[in-house]
């Protein structure tokens, strides 16, 4: 962090990195560590602060530890990114995606995408309107930083053959 402060954001990075390699065996340091790392990282403009908060999110909401996770949270809104609802599902979604925010409800849409089907055909099949499938498909091809929805769908293909 004192790197990144100092403007060396690739040195902060390589400490972040070594971290990483080294907090494993102490899941709960770990996840804290990348929650207090993750302000001071968005303010400098270096490492991935938003991905380290949905992990640290994640972890101590799944710890239930309501305090530190609702703290993930909080910074996620400031850094004006989507925080979603605690639903069921979450833990059908793989951790790639569920780290880049995707929701229970967009993972629901992203598994139909390797059979390439038209939003009138998931709307149809989800119970959902064709306007809301256009603001799932929107949001995830934001998310996964696809191009466009032939990348998104091939994308899905590829994540429905990986093993789980």
């Amino acid at each position: 962090m004192l790197l990144g402060r100092q403007g060396d954001p690739a040195g902060a990075a390589r400490m972040m990195a070594s971290f990483a390699r080294r907090s494993g065996p102490f899941p709960v340091a770990r996840h804290l560590g990348l929650r207090l790392v993750a302000d001071a990282a968005r303010e400098d403009g270096w490492g991935e602060p938003v991905a380290w908060l949905r992990t640290a999110e994640e972890f101590f909401y799944g710890a239930g530890v309501q305090p530190v996770s609702a703290a993930c949270r909080a910074a996620l809104r400031q850094a004006g990114e989507s925080v979603g609802q605690h639903r069921g599902g979450w833990d059908r979604i793989p951790s790639p995606l569920r780290t880049s925010g995707v929701t229970p409800r967009e993972y629901e849409v992203f598994v139909l995408l390797p059979e390439r089907p038209g939003n009138q055909q998931i709307a149809r099949r989800l119970s959902i309107s064709p306007r809301t499938v256009e603001k799932h498909m929107a949001s995830l091809l934001n998310k996964t930083g696809r191009a466009d929805r032939a990348a998104l769908c091939e994308f899905a293909a590829e994540c429905a053959t990986e093993p789980a």
